[in-house]
């Protein structure tokens, strides 16, 4: 089963909204045994022991009252430490191939829960919007988190992703949390509640121009805006060449422009150039919302 990449914030949407797109995806694939427990490799980068994956079958385990037995192979085609949810890629394709191959069928939002819970391997702390997306495909809202309450869109939106090629942040996600403000003023609360529900209301219309005045953000993007690489440059150049917003994905150091598809191949251009007016290496595509793991299930 594959799951895809997804990005997540998209501006105003901090925590809440995640969209998932065909730029990379995670595959798995899973062979019941008997017994109890989970035996996992992986192809490629291996995160170790104590994984996403590994933990998102125990909490899937414990929400069905059963132990199966399991061996995983997982071959994550998303790049490491990006911002483009690879962790949460992973344990959603391997739950989807284990749901497939034991012939059940379960609550999408319990497979959310339990690769949410499973994040805590590798973001420290339980995340829910990256693994949505990639579950159920689209773009993603976490209406509540307890009890966690999820809504699909299914807008069509086009996208430029920059993947730059750089060293990966010690204890990213832990750094680009710490730099948040504590406190906003209250007219600064306000225009940001416009701005997700512009967010929201452009996913169900699927009308870019609203998501795109919903990927505006003042709170979140410009503290951490200082910490992703060839941010300032990436965002003007891609604006420049048509545009209709730029973002970082998730918590970088990749980022992510919504366009027109008449201006994708102008704004990755850009974006090319600006990574390389940076002097750095990077991966740019063109992608489109995809489907979810659990579509066919």
């Amino acid at each position: 089963m594959r799951a895809p990449s997804t990005s997540a914030n998209l501006g105003s949407g901090f925590d809440v909204v995640a969209v998932a797109h065909d730029a990379y995806f995670a595959e798995a694939y899973v062979k019941l045994t008997s017994g109890c427990g989970v035996d996992i490799k992986f192809r490629g980068f291996d995160p170790g022991g104590d994984n996403t994956v590994r933990r998102a079958f125990q909490h899937l385990f414990e929400r069905l009252g059963r132990c199966w037995g399991v061996e995983a192979e997982v071959d994550n085609r998303i790049p490491i430490a990006r911002g483009l949810g690879s962790s949460g890629a992973s344990a959603v394709a391997a739950l989807a191939a284990f749901i497939r191959e034991a012939g059940l069928r379960v609550d999408p939002a319990a497979v959310v829960e339990a690769a949410g819970l499973g994040e805590a391997a590798a973001a420290g702390s339980p995340h829910f919007d990256n693994v949505a997306a990639a579950a159920l495909g689209g773009a993603v809202v976490i209406a509540s988190v307890k009890p966690l309450e999820l809504v699909k869109f299914s807008p069509r939106l086009t996208f430029v992703v920059g993947v730059p090629d750089v060293p990966p942040m010690p204890e990213k996600t832990k750094v680009m949390r710490s730099v948040l403000p504590r406190e906003v003023p209250f007219r600064t609360y306000v225009a940001q509640l416009a701005r997700v529900s512009a967010l929201v209301a452009g996913f169900a219309r699927s009308d870019p121009r609203l998501v795109a005045l919903g990927m505006s953000d003042e709170v979140v993007e410009p503290a951490r805006a200082p910490h992703v690489p060839a941010y300032a440059r990436v965002r003007r150049y891609a604006l420049e060449a048509g545009a209709l917003a730029v973002a970082i994905s998730g918590a970088g150091p990749s980022m992510i422009a919504l366009v027109e598809d008449r201006d994708s191949g102008a704004v990755r251009a850009a974006v090319e150039r600006a990574y390389a007016e940076e002097g750095l290496r990077a991966e740019v595509k063109v992608a489109s919302t995809a489907e979810g793991a659990l579509k066919d299930l």
